[in-house]
């Protein structure tokens, strides 16, 4: 018969299990024990390419590895001792967790070899690589215009085979570690909370489309540009008040084009919608969203970004201004600011110096968001005025619209105080209360008769002009303000 008390029976006992759960770069381990009394841990961690760490000898049940590779298997080891001098040891292997794989929607994937954009094989190519700030590209071919691996496809000149090109903006969740620092681990859309979760991170609301959760959103690659209308002055030129309008057809996502310009937000709003209808592509072809904008921002703010580049240093981790009084698209001044606009710039394939204009700093990023023309988002105030631009006859109602759009098209606004623009809150995730300050940018927000945003500023403003610029607008045509075209996934 066994002797002593309840307490030494138990010593003599080692019940022990591992809880582990992974983010994109770390691997949390928590030691789960029944019985036993442990009085020390030690934490082991094994990978590819000869990678250990391993901390001895710790009183303490939960541990984090981090600093890991994306997408990676690892082996943990945990050995457990109580005082009894028993001692266990468990082995688990967890992988890291990956970008969610692209939703190509119709789409052709390609990547950047020998100075041109080629057709890439998702099977073999690298496409992708977020790790190190490689974004992965898509392109809409033009109908009739067929492609097989390998193959160029030309995306200027006179007669380009692409009309858009996306960049893949994956799920994930983030959390602002200090000025300029966003810590983002990519996640999969079965991974859902409110609000925060027990490490402080937010999913990003950018990923929630009505009701549907995403795995990712693709944004148009630059400023949207028009076939022949994007030289043109004459005051909404455009002409699109429905969602079949036929002057749609002219839009082109392109490098080395002149942004369409003189349109109010509603001729925008519904020849984007017109895209999407004419082209019949899967998915959901709109004006992007300010909090879209958002989700680039912040992406760019993290180590998968500019910010996270090692090409660039200090000051030059900020996104490259386009000041092209012309306002062609893709277009860098090399620099992040400067006081006079120049005509001369390098065009968005030059490296680093053109590059550096991208939110990646490579090829592979995002163009226009710092300089170029104002872009209007979809993101309003709803003020006491808030019918005018919805549709009053008023001479006021500057926007066009005649009728309400769909909520899922745009952000609303409750007040004009940043830290309760959103239901009398803080708008997580808009690049708003946030980021405020940051790299100097302009930084006007939308009141009751200019209820819309506009983003990134225009190429003549000096150090202002950025990814975290906002300013109000009426919803009114200006020779300065563009738009950009973000595709939703509906699968």
């Amino acid at each position: 018969m066994l002797k002593g008390t309840v307490e030494d029976l138990l010593a003599n006992r080692l019940d022990v299990d591992l809880k582990l759960t992974s983010t994109s770069t770390s691997i949390v381990v928590n030691v789960e024990t029944k019985e036993g009394y442990p009085i020390s841990y030690s934490y082991q961690i094994t990978g590819s390419e000869d990678y250990k760490q391993e901390k001895n000898n710790l009183k303490e049940s939960t541990y984090t590895f981090e600093k890991l590779k994306i997408d990676t298997e690892y082996n943990i080891t945990v050995t457990v001792k109580n005082k009894a001098g028993l001692i266990k040891e468990i082995k688990r292997a967890i992988k890291t967790l990956a970008p969610a794989e692209p939703e190509l929607e119709g789409m052709t994937p390609v990547i950047y070899k020998n100075n041109n954009w080629v057709v890439a094989d998702t099977t073999k190519d690298k496409w992708y690589d977020y790790e190190n700030q490689e974004w992965a590209n898509a392109v809409l071919l033009k109908s009739g215009v067929s492609k097989t691996v390998g193959d160029t496809i030309t995306v200027e000149g006179d007669n380009p085979e692409a009309i858009a090109m996306f960049v893949w903006i994956p799920r994930y969740e983030y959390k602002i570690v200090s000025d300029y620092n966003i810590d983002v681990n990519f996640i999969s859309k079965s991974t859902t909370y409110e609000n925060t979760n027990s490490d402080g991170y937010r999913i990003h609301p950018a990923f929630t489309f009505d009701s549907q959760e995403l795995s990712g959103i693709w944004v148009g690659k630059f400023e949207t540009s028009h076939t022949t209308l994007s030289a043109s002055i004459e005051e909404n030129n455009l002409g699109c008040s429905n969602n079949n309008c036929s002057n749609a057809d002219g839009l082109r996502i392109l490098p080395n084009v002149e942004s369409l310009r003189y349109n109010d937000i509603s001729n925008f709003f519904y020849a984007a919608q017109s895209m999407d209808n004419r082209l019949k592509i899967s998915g959901d072809l709109h004006i992007m969203k300010n909090s879209e904008w958002g989700a680039v921002a912040y992406l760019s703010q993290s180590k998968y970004g500019k910010y996270g580049n090692i090409d660039y240093k200090d000051v030059n981790k900020e996104i490259y201004q386009n000041k092209s009084s012309e306002y062609i698209t893709g277009n860098s001044n090399g620099t992040p600011s400067q006081t006079d606009a120049i005509d001369t710039q390098y065009t968005y394939d030059v490296e680093l110096l053109g590059t550096g204009a991208s939110t990646t700093g490579n090829i592979t990023g995002i163009y226009d968001m710092s300089g170029g023309a104002w872009e209007y988002v979809m993101g309003y105030y709803e003020s006491e005025h808030a019918s005018l631009p919805w549709g009053s006859s008023s001479t006021e109602n500057y926007a066009g619209f005649t009728v309400q759009i769909p909520s899922k098209y745009y952000d609303s606004y409750t007040s004009t105080i940043l830290t309760e623009a959103c239901g009398g809150g803080v708008c997580y995730g808009h690049a708003l209360s946030e980021t405020a300050g940051w790299y100097g940018d302009h930084a006007n927000f939308a009141y009751s008769m200019s209820p819309w945003l506009a983003r990134g500023g225009f190429y003549n403003y000096e150090s202002t002009a950025g990814i975290y610029a906002r300013n109000y607008a009426s919803g009114i045509l200006y020779g300065h303000a563009s738009f950009r075209i973000v595709l939703t996934p509906t699968t």
